[in-house]
């Protein structure tokens, strides 16, 4: 009886605490982080940032580089007890142990962003031994992807390497502080076809790029055709080689079910265009991410919105419709418990199946005058055939034999 009350408290509480947990704390909160200012990232995420507001979602927008500090962020957003200014979604490009971000789930690549190396007009890729180059902050997608490229060229020893921000190192390459200043963005970034025109500065070819693809990795070979910056000014004026990587959008994957379907739902607006020529996926698309593909994202790129979402609200499903499955889904394994599990459990403490006060209730029954009911004396035949059938009890049986070897069958009971 007393364990009977604490499972129904328990049970009550959790309904209580799931629709209350739903309605005060179920965050309709976005809080992402993007490249620099003029980056394709931070294009898409102030996109990102007005649709989201403009469907009830309360949304913030961060700019950060280290895309390393985001994705540590994003992994621990953690599903209870989470600061509303915890990051939740950010952009990576850039190879990383998925392993030790377990929280992280992919919302899809939604871009193929290029490599592209601004330095003086005078300057190729062997004459950067000994120069100086801008390669963005550590942690940075830029800067990881340049490290390695430095490395398999060789040019570790000989090169002056400047680890500032994307934006100070454009600022330098164009004063003739720096020979050269990397950058990892669309080719429809203004900041690009800006330097792109400046006849002072040049874009340098990868030599090898496809055989420097397969060396780094997470990065796939590309080529620029010539004018595909700007058709009208020529720009480039010769087509380029370098590599490119995939931008993939992160985030929690406790990050709310309604949350995540809005988010992919703009993601699949898009500029088809973020890609490159030689790059013949589409966008956006789950293939090949580091991280594992959100279960709710893949639904929606497979089939579109939920039928669900296209009937309810947004905000009515997010606190009423989740936390109600979830109770009903905690009371069907309980029913189910009940019904299946229980009376098995009971068989073995009660092999024959009824209980005493079961019994009482008959014979409560029959002493007010009713009959019992065609299913109760089923069940009670049934439970005189079980105990009929029982076996002897075997220490009992063994008793009885070893008092007639002993000669002593007057003790043995009949």
């Amino acid at each position: 009886r007393i364990l009977i009350g604490v499972a129904v408290v328990a049970y009550t509480l959790f309904v209580v605490g799931s629709l209350a947990y739903s309605y005060l704390y179920m965050e309709r909160t976005v809080n992402m982080a993007t490249g620099p200012i003029d980056s394709y990232s931070n294009d898409v995420g102030r996109k990102l940032d007005s649709f989201l507001k403009d469907n009830g979602v309360s949304s913030s927008l961060i700019v950060r580089e280290d895309t390393l500090s985001v994705l540590k962020e994003v992994n621990t957003f953690g599903e209870f007890l989470q600061d509303p200014d915890d990051l939740n979604l950010g952009f990576i490009a850039q190879g990383v142990d998925a392993d030790e971000y377990p929280d992280v789930v992919s919302l899809g690549s939604i871009a193929s962003l290029p490599l592209l190396i601004f330095a003086r007009s005078d300057l190729d890729l062997a004459d950067l031994a000994g120069k100086k180059v801008s390669i963005g902050v550590p942690g940075s997608d830029v800067n990881a992807l340049m490290t390695q490229i430095i490395k398999s060229y060789g040019f570790t020893s000989d090169l002056e390497v400047r680890s500032d921000p994307t934006l100070l190192g454009i600022e330098q390459v164009l004063s003739g502080e720096v020979d050269a200043v990397a950058i990892l963005d669309s080719l429809r970034a203004p900041i690009i076809e800006e330097l792109a025109a400046n006849p002072e500065l040049k874009i340098v070819n990868l030599s090898r790029n496809a055989a420097l693809a397969f060396e780094i990795g997470y990065v796939q070979p590309a080529t620029i055709p010539a004018s595909f910056i700007n058709l009208t000014k020529r720009l480039p004026a010769e087509p380029v080689m370098t590599v490119a990587v995939d931008l993939t959008v992160i985030a929690n994957k406790y990050l709310d079910e309604p949350n995540i379907l809005l988010i992919v739902e703009q993601l699949n607006v898009l500029d088809s265009r973020m890609r490159l020529p030689s790059d013949v996926k589409t966008y956006p698309n789950i293939e090949g991410s580091q991280f594992p593909i959100s279960g709710v994202a893949r639904d929606f790129y497979s089939n579109g919105i939920p039928t669900l979402y296209k009937i309810f609200p947004d905000s009515l499903i997010a606190w009423l419709w989740i936390p109600l499955a979830r109770v009903v889904t905690v009371t069907f394994f309980i029913w189910a418990a009940l019904r299946f599990v229980l009376p098995h459990i009971l068989q073995l403490t009660n092999p024959s199946a009824i209980s005493s006060r079961g019994l009482a209730r008959l014979e409560r029954r029959l002493r007010k005058g009713k009959r019992l009911s065609q299913r109760q004396i089923h069940h009670l035949e049934r439970v005189v055939e079980k105990i009929e059938a029982r076996k002897v009890d075997p220490d009992q049986e063994t008793m009885e034999r070893a008092l007639a070897l002993l000669g002593r069958t007057d003790s043995v009971v009949p």
